[in-house]
């Protein structure tokens, strides 16, 4: 649904009321933020993302994760699972309990919200911009003692399902909450179909890291577009995938399973050059990652540059893009209780765009916490659409 002409009313971080303009109580001693003009949409959620402003959630100075904060409210994003690359054991572990020591300290103050562990059980021949000797073998006791560390910060985990013992590491995720998503992969169909069963739900970065289609070959990449189970992540740079396939994937998953994604790493938001990404020397020209073998090497995607990307696609609404950039992610993590849309009695994470998709305010529980281009801003109260 969209709403014009409206008011909606902030009380303790919580939205307490969305009323028509002309029916909405006046309260003068409340300051206004005056958004007429521009599009208010539920805060983005990004569920993978590594890093950007010169920064990466695998720095071991935990300065990196306020910078990283503020750099993705100016960037709309409210909810972000902090991303890290595959690591071996013996560092994964130090990283995951850094983030988790943050996340505690922070509460509901941040907008990195849990955590994503991209491996480092997938398949080294599908390893993308990811450092090959990081990748493990899965590994039921190390996996537990990794978990131990998240403190039970960690919301998702991305592994191949045809790795021999992985269906151990899957339940046991599972067991603790950690959403399954499948990636990195070489998995035939029925593999993949059968860790579906298991329990995995999600497909990270759909197209990328996996066996294209084909029209003879049944494989990964078919099944998860088939299977009404999984929620698909997509980089909506255009460049990771091409914008007809992204069409695509809306046609046949729906607006109701998209999750899009920026898989950015710490060039994002930078000028281009040679940057370290998941351990590699990566090389960025005109915003494109690249490893010396010419592989994609993660992206230096801004979130609300995917959101305009799908929003020029014919017959995309907002309350589909609204799904597509926020609802979903929440739905699959499990905190569509609080955010991922404008409703009563939610958060009030909230992002304004102006027309050409420009973020001109977050707001983080009601907070503002960056603002480009609101016309008058006094604290928070009423936000007037």
């Amino acid at each position: 649904m969209v709403l014009k002409s409206s008011n909606v009313l902030i009380e303790d971080g919580i939205i307490k009321s969305i009323s028509e303009r002309d029916a909405a109580e006046t309260h003068p001693e409340i300051s206004t933020i005056d958004c007429r003009g521009k599009s208010v949409f539920p805060g983005f959620i990004d569920v993978h993302t590594h890093g950007g402003a010169g920064f990466d959630f695998g720095d071991e100075d935990e300065r990196a994760y306020e910078a990283l904060s503020e750099y993705y409210f100016s960037h709309g994003v409210t909810s972000v699972l902090a991303t890290l690359a595959p690591l071996p054991h013996e560092l994964l572990g130090p990283a995951v309990r850094r983030l988790a020591a943050y996340l505690k300290r922070q509460g509901s103050a941040s907008n990195i919200v849990g955590i994503h562990l991209e491996g480092p059980y997938i398949n080294r021949t599908m390893s993308g911009g990811n450092k090959k000797e990081y990748i493990e073998e899965p590994d039921l006791l190390e996996f537990r003692k990794v978990l131990d560390a998240g403190e039970g910060f960690i919301k998702l985990i991305t592994v191949a399902p045809e790795l021999d013992g992985i269906d151990d590491v899957i339940s046991e995720a599972l067991t603790a909450g950690v959403v399954v998503a499948l990636g990195h992969s070489n998995a035939d169909s029925r593999t993949a179909t059968k860790a579906i069963e298991l329990g995995a739900s999600q497909v990270t970065h759909l197209f990328n890291a996996m066996p294209g289609l084909h029209h003879r070959k049944q494989g990964i990449t078919s099944a998860m577009l088939l299977s009404d189970a999984i929620d698909a992540q997509i980089i909506a740079d255009g460049i990771h995938v091409h914008p007809d396939f992204i069409r695509l994937a809306v046609k046949v998953k729906s607006p109701d399973r998209i999750l899009l994604i920026t898989d950015s790493m710490r060039a994002s938001g930078l000028p281009d050059g040679v940057y370290d990404s998941a351990g590699n020397a990566v090389r960025v020209v005109g915003g494109i990652s690249r490893m010396p073998d010419g592989t994609l090497a993660g992206s230096t995607l801004a979130f609300e540059k995917g959101v305009a990307l799908v929003a020029g696609f014919n017959g995309v609404d907002l309350p589909e893009l609204s799904r597509m950039a926020s609802t979903n992610a929440a739905r699959s993590i499990g905190t569509d209780y609080r955010a991922g849309s404008l409703e009563e009695g939610k958060e009030a994470d909230i992002v304004v765009l102006d027309k050409d998709f420009k973020v001109s305010l977050t707001m983080k529980r009601g907070e503002v916490r960056f603002q480009g281009g609101v016309t008058e801003l006094r604290n928070d109260g009423i936000m007037e659409l």
